[in-house]
């Protein structure tokens, strides 16, 4: 009787899958209608710099610590608390794209719009693990059942590296991204924004994503051939089913532009949603909705900013879309037009801390500022007064914090700062306060235990803070960088057994930058595995760069060193040499 339940039910796959003539394909992309640029979408083009922290977790939600992290130009590799940090990058205003990397898991991507030029953003991603839902012949083709989930493919669809039919067992790595959990909006990819097959932006409800992936017998990577189909049957969430349009568009992940892309559509059959797809990446079966622009800025009712804090907005049917405030405590992104939505702050630990309905909003709204009581088990307050060695106030500067990797920043107002961390965890943790005199360039650097309450803590800015430099000769051309007037930093990136640290430069004024990465900062020399340049247009990358470190000391203090080596130049995979010197604060 299973039997022939199943040959009917793949008789039934199999003719959706041969009705089904509009399918495209990144593999092999065909003539379509919509959009096939990858780089190409219906929003902004407009560029701004802006800084970006975040939070990388493995499916246990811990801490992934050697995950790398790409965004722009510039990469980094998580900490022991999964944290990574750039100082500034050239992002796109509407929708900023970060990816993350990991053996073992799918790629991590999350899409976001920046609130503004030189504001802090903030991501927390967590990452699916590759788990094999079942092998086939694939020159016979054959079925595969995952957990929620089957697929049929046909003889000799799947290709190698070579674009040459496969001869051997391929296997699917599979994982279902599940709207009803309540981490949802770490793991799915981008952020529900999508364009249609009419290449407008619109907002999407899911009802089930999965992502999907080929690999041979030897674990390289495998492809479709973009001409045959694999049918699909995935089962609907069981709150969803009966909301579940009978018909419903499917939409692949784009990881250039960050947006899904529709192509298809899929039938509901009983529980499930059965449609076909020729290339296998992210796949989302959802319905779509039009969006307005929203900005809001939230704070505690100390009136302090409420820094990367998560964000929800959820509609009437019970769906969301989801964001983090930035360093400010300010979120930007889309939400429904026409409907009222409930606003919602979580903490740590995905518990809803505030919630309130607002709208509905026809054009481009901000919302304005929302206060927000807290549990003082579930934060940390900290304040404090900032004074000189002479015991003056400090009038003008700012206290920058960092608690488990994750940086926060308080502007000193009449000699004094003041902010508030939102944790989950009722524990000690360490807190690394260092003040800033900017008027007399001093700062100070200490570090308390803390746990969730209220603590005050005045502080002292004695020590001369020196210029960080890195100079560089490249192709005949000295190029240098000097903070303040360019970006320049030194942050820990442990994590990876190899790489525990980066540095990077970069203007304030154009795209210029250089970044690399080193296993330690003791004196000694070693070999940076990373190197990412940009030049007046010409990029180069990792060959063979030595880092010779002839200084160190602690936080507050200036890492000295030489580089000297060979980059590889990216339009000619040429290989030039490279020297220069650095001089580095340690934070």
């Amino acid at each position: 009787m299973k039997t022939t339940i199943l040959w009917l039910l793949a008789c039934c796959m199999l003719s959706l899958a041969a009705c089904d003539k509009t399918m495209v394909t990144v593999d092999n992309p065909p003539e379509t209608t919509t959009p096939v640029n990858p780089g190409t979408t219906p929003l902004p083009d407009k560029q701004v710099k802006a800084g970006l922290q975040g939070i990388i977790t493995d499916e246990n939600n811990d801490p992934l610590t050697g995950a790398r992290v790409q965004c722009g130009d510039q990469s980094a590799v998580t900490d022991q608390y999964g944290a990574f940090r750039f100082s500034q990058l050239d992002l796109k205003e509407a929708a900023a794209v970060v990816t993350v990397q990991k053996t073992g898991y799918f790629n991590g991507v999350r899409t976001f719009r920046v609130t503004g030029a030189g504001r802090e953003q903030f991501v927390q991603i967590q990452l699916l693990p590759k788990t094999a839902a079942g092998s086939f012949d694939a020159a016979t083709g054959g079925n595969v059942s995952a957990s929620n989930a089957q697929f049929i493919f046909v003889p000799n669809q799947v290709l190698d590296a070579s674009n040459k039919p496969y001869k051997g067992k391929a296997t699917l790595n599979y994982a279902f991204i599940n709207p009803e959990r309540t981490d949802f909006s770490d793991i799915m990819p981008g952020d529900l924004r999508a364009v249609n097959d009419k290449n407008e932006v619109v907002a999407l409800q899911s009802f089930g994503m999965m992502a999907l992936e080929l690999q041979g017998e030897n674990g390289e990577k495998l492809h479709l051939d973009g001409s045959n189909s694999v049918t699909f049957r995935m089962v609907i969430p069981a709150t969803l089913r009966n909301t579940a349009p009978a018909t419903i568009p499917l939409w692949h992940f784009n990881e250039t532009t960050g947006l899904w892309q529709q192509e298809g559509s899929a039938e509901k059959l009983g529980d499930s949603y059965v449609g076909t797809v020729k290339h296998f990446s992210f796949w989302n079966c959802d319905a779509q909705f039009p969006i307005v622009n929203f900005k809001a800025s939230f704070k505690d009712d100390k009136n302090n900013p409420l820094a990367n804090t998560a964000v929800q907005i959820t509609r009437p049917n019970g769906s969301s879309t989801y964001g983090y405030t930035d360093a400010n405590g300010e979120v930007s992104g889309a939400v429904p037009s026409g409907e009222q939505v409930t606003i919602s702050v979580k903490n740590k630990c995905n518990q809803v801390i505030f919630s309130k309905k607002a709208g509905p909003w026809t054009t481009d709204a901000n919302a304005g500022t929302y206060t927000v009581t807290l549990d003082p088990v579930s934060a940390i307050s900290v304040s404090g007064k900032v004074s000189n060695c002479t015991g003056t106030v400090v009038t003008k500067g700012v206290v920058n914090i960092q608690v488990e990797g994750v940086h926060y920043t308080a502007v000193i107002q009449n000699g004094s700062y003041a902010t508030t961390i939102v944790r989950c965890q009722s524990g000690s943790v360490n807190m690394v306060l260092n003040a800033v005199d900017e008027t007399a360039n001093k700062m100070s650097t200490i570090t308390v235990p803390v746990s969730p309450g209220q603590y005050t803590q005045d502080l002292q800015a004695c020590d001369a803070i020196q210029a960080s430099t890195v100079s560089i000769l490249l192709e005949g051309q000295t190029i240098s960088f000097s903070s303040p007037a360019d970006s320049i930093a030194l942050y820990n990136s442990s994590g990876d057994t190899l790489v525990n640290y980066s540095a990077a430069a970069s203007r304030k004024a154009n795209p210029d930058h250089i970044g690399w990465n080193m296993s330690s900062i003791q004196v000694g020399t070693q070999t940076s595995r990373y190197i990412n340049i940009s030049i007046g247009g010409k990029k180069y990358y990792q060959q063979s760069m030595n880092v010779n470190i002839t200084r160190t000391g602690v936080p507050g203090e200036y890492l000295e060193g030489t580089l000297s080596g060979n980059v590889t130049r990216s339009m000619d995979s040429v290989a030039v040499p490279i020297s220069g010197s650095f001089k580095l604060r340690i934070e």
